[in-house]
């Protein structure tokens, strides 16, 4: 009998001892993993922080004309471009490929302004055509009120009847709340079909993917010159997604730029995401 207790506390010790050791890996597992995030969000930080001091520094539109230059491949119409990094210990963790995407915000639709192409571009991206044109009456509805303020946040619409976040978050990568003058030399390629007619749309299309920024071609097929801000070189405001492409982590950030002000570049925001990488 005392045996047989003598076994049973052995026992109980044993099964013990393996959910501690258990427990004990997976908090070591979870502390690896938290400590690799952390060093991979500083190391993002730290290649936002060289990407700014690039953008500062450099004219922008001449760089492209530079095989060896870091900004080489430069666009502002959010097509994914290579960043190679110096070689510091501080960007280790991303690996061989950081990928940066820019979109200049002056290029985007504005939902205060810009009404006349938010329909279509809610039809565009599959809305039915009686619910955009629903949806935009109450929009038009909303501005047009005496004394009416202009929307300040994306989330602001989701108050009109029609409207939802998912509608919201649809038209969103398209839009801005920021800049009043619109200048569609950086528009987004999902814009070009709204602004150009198809084969125009497909024109430029094909010249971006060869690294040519065919805003010279947009010139032609637009009249720029209607617009205060209407240069080939993008406004100072952006929207830029730096990945670490092995782990997909992503650093989003809005920036203002502005080489020749007393305080030369503004933060708007920033987040870190993570999500699985897309083949575009």
């Amino acid at each position: 009998m005392a045996l047989f207790q003598v076994l049973l506390m052995v026992a109980i010790i044993s099964v013990l001892l393996v959910i501690m050791s258990q427990q004990t890996r997976s908090s070591v597992e979870r502390a690896q993993a938290m400590q690799e995030q952390a060093r991979l969000q500083l190391a993002l930080d730290s290649t936002a922080n060289y990407l700014d001091a690039l953008l500062l520094s450099n004219n922008w539109l001449l760089a492209r004309g530079q095989p060896e230059h870091p900004l080489a491949e430069i666009n502002f119409y959010n097509y994914p471009q290579s960043l190679a990094v110096p070689e510091r210990i501080a960007y280790r963790p991303l690996g061989d490929a950081v990928t940066v995407q820019l979109q200049n915000e002056g290029s985007l639709l504005n939902i205060n302004f810009e009404t006349e192409n938010i329909e279509a571009l809610l039809r565009a991206l599959g809305v039915e055509p009686r619910q955009a044109e629903l949806m935009m009456a109450e929009l038009r509805d909303w501005l047009q009120q005496p004394d009416q303020l202009f929307f300040q946040s994306f989330s602001d619409l989701a108050h009109l009847p029609s409207w939802t976040m998912a509608e919201v978050e649809l038209i969103r990568p398209y839009t801005t709340l920021e800049v009043a003058i619109f200048n569609p030399a950086w528009a987004p390629d999902q814009l070009l079909t709204i602004l150009l007619t198809q084969g125009q749309a497909d024109t430029i299309r094909a010249l971006r993917k060869s690294n040519d920024n065919a805003v010279g071609m947009l010139q032609e097929f637009i009249n720029l010159r209607d617009a205060l801000d209407s240069s080939i070189f993008p406004g100072e405001q952006q929207r830029i997604r730096i990945t670490a492409e092995p782990s997909g982590l992503q650093l989003y950030r809005r920036i203002d730029y502005r080489p020749r002000h007393p305080i030369p570049l503004r933060l708007h925001a920033k987040h870190f995401q993570q999500e699985q990488q897309v083949q575009q």
